[in-house]
Order: C-alpha cells, then structure tokens, then sequence
C-alpha cells in the first residue's frame, strides 16, 4: 500500500490498470489531474469517503489537452458514500469524456445503491450530472441522483447540445434512483436537447426509480425528449410520488414527455402508485384548479415512427 493509499483525510485513490497512483480529497482534483494527463490508460476512481465539491467536476475528453485515457470507472469502496454540492452549475460534468462508468456498488459489484450524488443548489444551471459536447458511450448506474434545478431547458440528468463532433450518443443510465431533494423538486429529472446535424441518440433509460420529481409551482416532467434527440431507449422505468400530489392552476405536468418523433422505443415503464412498478398506495392527485396532467405525451411523426407499448398506468386517485 502507498503512503497516500488509504489515507483517512484524502478520499478519492485512483488506480491505473490496477496499481495505486495518488489520492485526491476531492473529484474535481482527481478529474483535473486526468485532464492534465497525470494519470492515463485504464483509470480507476475508488471513492472511500463522502466528498463536499466547491466547484464542477469537469471530466474533458480523451485527446483534449494532455488528457489520454482508454476507459475510466468511478464507484464507492464503502457503503453510505456522498458526493454532494451546492453549485450553480453541474456537480459533475462529462465534457466529451468517452467510455466512463459510474456504477454506485461498493466495489461495483453486488446490487446495493451505495453511492449519492446531490447537488443541493436550486439554479438554472443546477444540474447533478451533464453530458455535454459529445460524452458517448457512457453508464450511470446503481446510483441516488439528486437535483434541483429550476430551468425548463436543463435536468437532474442533462443531455446538452454540442457545437462540434458528434451528440451525445450511445449512453446508459440504469439502476438509479433519480428525485429531488428533500427541500425543492427539478422542473426535469432527465432531459435532453441536442442540436440539429449533431443530435443525441441512441441513448437508454432503464429499470430506473424516479420519484418524488414533479415541481408543483411549474410546469415539470419526468422525462423530458426535446430537440434533436433520436433513436432514444426509455424501458423499465418506475415513475411514482410518495405524498399527495397538489398541481397549480394552468400548470403542465407530463412524466415522459417527448417532442422529437425519429425511432424511439417506449416500452414497459410503469407510473403511478407511491412505490415502484405502480405499487403502494396510490398516486393522489389534489387539485381544484384547472392544469394538465399526462403519463405519456408523444409528438409522433416522419420519418420514423416511436413505438410505445407495454406500459403500465394505474393506482393513481384523481
């Protein structure tokens, strides 16, 4: 073991094929250290302590700077781990970065959510985790991702537009548990808006738990499909409230609401009830005032059609 490892002050170790390199007591500096390419190859980030973050992990791309990495994978080394901030921007922002797994399992192994990734700040640009200028092949997974932003154009999870390369394709969030944090909701726990000629595709969401994400005083959406988004996976997923549900008058309220019609397949999700897979209580919504509520809003079209099937809407109390 070297001197650093294990080292109860420093919280971040990073591995490169399997032998210790340096400790870290932030993300940030271990994900700057990769940028400057100090570590390379196949990086391992082994969190063995909550971390509080002052300012953005920015994970760059592979080829950007000096930056040279084949793959990198980030879990927990125990259980309870948070990494959490209070940013007016994304607590960790996946800037090109390519082939990165976050798997929240101690040791990525097991089926244990062990790992919490919360940014506790209600700004526009409160993003908990962003995919920005061409992140591809990318997993989420096993995680509690918490967020409260308040933009319509931005979400928990954010799929941002790119202005060269590629979109952001090919990435994976399963297994999470996605809300909002105990004090404030998001208006969207997943969203994404690419941009023409550089669109976000092929990307999936499944088998995941988003809860408690609807913010009453504003239009709001689970999941949110908008510009230049193609070819889009969303499969398994759980979508329920915990509590009685009060919308506001004129207020829109959709849990999968996509508006970019090319290829996308909607299949075997489940809303409502205050458990996953529509269980529990039911879903209570309270309102005297006149809104609008849907399950699952499509804007269909040309060239290809999106299919929706075997999804699953019940237990909800109007």
């Amino acid at each position: 073991m070297g001197a650093l490892e294990g080292s109860l002050n420093l919280k971040i170790d990073v591995y490169v094929s399997g032998v210790f390199q340096s400790s870290y007591l932030h993300l940030k500096e271990a994900f700057d250290k990769i940028n400057d390419g100090t570590h390379s190859g196949m990086i391992e980030v082994r969190i063995k302590a909550g971390t509080s973050e002052t300012a953005s992990a920015v994970l760059n791309a592979s080829g950007t700077g000096s930056a040279s990495y084949s793959s990198i994978i980030i879990f927990p080394t125990a259980t309870g781990i948070r990494i959490t901030g209070n940013l007016a921007a994304p607590l960790i922002d996946l800037n090109g970065a390519d082939n990165v797994t976050i798997d929240g399992r101690v040791n990525a192994s097991g089926t244990a959510k062990s790992l919490v990734i919360s940014n506790t700040n209600t700004g526009t640009y409160a993003s908990t985790i962003r995919l920005i200028a061409s992140a591809e092949n990318n997993t989420v997974k096993y995680c509690l991702i918490q967020g409260s932003e308040t933009s319509t154009g931005k979400g928990v999870v954010f799929f941002s537009s790119a202005s060269t390369g590629n979109g952001n394709d090919g990435n994976t969030l399963t297994n999470n548990i996605i809300t909002g944090n105990v004090t404030d909701r998001p208006f969207n726990a997943i969203y994404s808006a690419g941009t023409t000629g550089r669109e976000n595709t092929n990307n999936i969401i499944s088998n995941n738990d988003i809860y408690n994400f609807l913010r009453t005083s504003s239009n709001s959406y689970g999941i949110f499909i908008q510009y230049a988004s193609n070819d889009w996976t969303i499969s398994g997923n759980s979508f329920f409230e915990t509590s009685p549900f009060t919308p506001l008058a004129g207020n829109t309220y959709h849990v999968i609401h996509v508006t970019t019609s090319t290829n996308h397949m909607i299949s075997g999700n489940f809303i409502g009830g205050t458990a996953a897979l529509c269980g529990g209580a039911a879903w209570t919504v309270n309102s005297n005032f006149p809104h609008y509520f849907c399950g699952i809003f499509i804007e269909g079209g040309n060239p290809t059609a999106t299919i929706v099937e075997n999804n699953t809407i019940r237990n909800i109390q109007y």
